[in-house]
């Protein structure tokens, strides 16, 4: 455990606060366990252990000797199940081959979906609300309010309603930006309410029951996991030099990806159409007039825009002042054009005489990323994991790609999630070679550590069979469950290999020495592994806050290693005899070291 968990301690990235103190955990824990093992363990064996003889004529002793007859007979009926896999190694081996594959394909099902971390269900959820291009702010905060009350007024279900009218409806943090007409909604349900009603079930019909009242309104619902982020899971970034062909390409992947199961929502960042006033100056008119284009600029601006140069002081607190023609002044374009401006003569001029002013409709925002024009696609996910949304997206891409000169970048929850998971995969391979290292150490043998490695091949198997019976998803936490199984699994097959090498010593054949091995050690592996299963299933069937992030991480462990309790005890010893023989043929030692007659035991 110390040498797998070690390289993750230095693992950069989003996930290496988090990891980074599970760790450190994991080490200091497992160095101190080693040191009790060494000290006081054997001191407490030598002052309390004693030989106990059960007595059958006493009802709890009776029931000890009952369970010790049922060890011995599982273990005796095991051991004659390994003798016969090393008779029929062919057959063994392709079971084994055809049981860890089958594990593998079911990983192709969508069974199992891929996210960054488990969102569970917390009860709170958000309602954004777009209005019409046309409705002011005041407008927006009357319905926003409606809307408020009609959820309040549930109050056997909602606890907290918090509105942003105007506020934050994109971007990130301090590049934040909202308009005067949208409005976000964020609910809270009652403690305990999402386990009567899913919080995906209600917030489903809190929209649906928006859009019915208020048809008008483009209303979006997001459910908040544990990780209360606004973010868009699904986040893709296109850059052309090309503007036309770039929206081109967005719309057609937006389209494609409405058609994924699970995705939903999705939107183009630059696709928000706002109508604008458009004054093309003649120049020509304007030197006939007299009318210098610097002050009609700044006329125009301060007129339609304001200007707060001026301020207010009130005892030393200063409010800036915006002066700007009034609202009723400039609420048509009739009333644009009838705006005059002073020649240098002297004499008034209306806009209308030398502009002309008409109505267009622009993109309401722009975006660049290197300087290259740019676009975000953003959808978010209902009923399903990210990463399967994703592969749905790349499947299509990859029967109908972009435009070449269209650029692609992902973003959001997947980037993160392959940048974790490409981490935690190296972090897995650096703990993999570490423990063959350790073995080679410790066995002064390069082929035997080897073997050992096998039993952590079939732990997989377990791993995801649990991960498909339970419909959970492949996420940091998972992959963390795994990288704990290299430590864990390992010890059943080194238990296995090393006692081996120990009857090898004293002079008995391999064959008979992997027998024993396995009936000598098959007691502490049954009472190791049953005893780490049994302290997961707290674990994997809580339902509190937070427990999603626990769930996949304890079924992958309780599978790895039930799979690897009954799989290990056979393809260790096959692997190690198969091994020992091609060993022995290399070295020509004689046959009747690796012979199947079982000795007497």
């Amino acid at each position: 455990d110390v040498v797998v968990f070690s390289p993750v301690m230095f693992i950069e990235g989003t996930i290496s606060d988090i990891l980074r103190q599970f760790s450190a955990v994991v080490v200091v824990s497992t160095l101190m366990s080693l040191f009790v093992c060494f000290t006081l363990t054997p001191w407490l064996a030598s002052r309390f252990a004693k030989d106990v003889k059960l007595n059958p004529k006493n009802p709890l002793q009776a029931i000890l000797i009952w369970f010790e007859k049922r060890v011995d007979i599982f273990t005796n009926q095991y051991v004659k199940l390994v003798a016969w896999s090393l008779r029929h190694k062919i057959i063994a081996g392709v079971t084994v081959l055809v049981i860890f594959f089958a594990s593998m394909a079911s990983m192709g099902l969508g069974i199992v979906g891929q996210e960054f971390v488990a969102q569970g269900d917390q009860g709170k959820f958000m309602i954004k609300l777009k209005y019409d291009k046309s409705a002011t702010f005041e407008e927006n905060n009357t319905t926003t309010l409606e809307i408020e009350q009609m959820i309040l007024a549930q109050k056997e279900m909602v606890d907290i309603v918090f509105a942003n009218v105007g506020g934050p409806s994109s971007g990130m943090g301090a590049a934040s930006f909202g308009s005067e007409n949208k409005s976000e909604l964020t609910v809270k349900m009652k403690p305990g309410k999402q386990n009567e009603i899913p919080t995906i079930n209600y917030m489903n019909a809190i929209r649906n029951e928006i859009e019915a009242k208020y048809p008008g309104i483009e209303v979006k619902a997001l459910n908040i996991g544990m990780v209360e982020s606004e973010e868009a899971p699904i986040e893709i970034f296109l850059s052309s030099e090309d503007t036309d062909l770039l929206m081109k390409e967005a719309k057609r992947l937006k389209d494609a990806i409405l058609e994924i199961k699970g995705a939903k929502d999705p939107t183009i960042s630059t696709d928000d159409i706002s109508p604008e006033v458009r004054i093309e100056l003649n120049r020509e008119k304007m030197g006939q007039l007299g009318l210098p284009i610097a002050v009609i600029g700044m006329q125009l601006q301060n007129a339609l825009t304001g200007n707060d140069d001026s301020q207010f002081d009130d005892k030393g607190q200063e409010y800036d002042i915006r002066v700007m023609i009034d609202k009723f002044d400039r609420k048509n374009i009739d009333d644009i054009k009838s705006m005059t401006f002073t020649a240098n003569d002297g004499k008034q001029v209306r806009l209308s005489e030398f502009a002309e002013v008409t109505i267009d409709n622009a993109n309401g925002s722009l975006e660049r990323k290197n300087r290259i024009p740019n676009t975000t696609i953003r959808a978010y996910v209902l009923g399903t994991a990210s990463g399967n949304v994703a592969t749905g997206i790349i499947d299509y891409l990859e029967e109908n790609p972009l435009n070449e000169n269209v650029r692609m970048l992902w973003g959001g929850e997947v980037k993160r999630q392959n940048e974790s998971m490409g981490a935690l995969g190296m972090a897995m391979g650096i703990g993999l070679i570490l423990v063959y290292l350790i073995m080679v150490a410790l066995y002064d043998n390069f082929v035997y550590p080897f073997v050992v490695l096998f039993s952590i091949l079939v732990a997989l198997v377990g791993a995801i069979l649990a991960l498909n019976l339970t419909s959970s998803s492949m996420g940091i936490f998972t992959m963390l469950g795994m990288l704990m199984l290299l430590g864990l699994v390992a010890k059943n097959a080194i238990l296995i290999v090393d006692f081996t090498n120990h009857l090898k010593a004293e002079g008995k054949s391999t064959y008979n020495a992997l027998l024993e091995s396995v009936r000598e050690r098959m007691r502490p592996i049954l009472m190791t592994t049953i005893a780490m299963v049994i302290g997961m299933i707290p674990i994997a069937t809580a339902t509190g806050s937070g427990a999603e992030w626990k769930n996949g991480l304890a079924w992958v462990l309780i599978g790895g290693l039930t799979s690897s309790m009954f799989l290990t005890i056979i393809v260790v010893p096959m692997m190690y005899y198969i091994v020992d023989r091609i060993q022995a043929k290399l070295s020509r030692k004689k046959a009747q070291e690796l012979h199947f007659e079982e000795d007497p035991i």
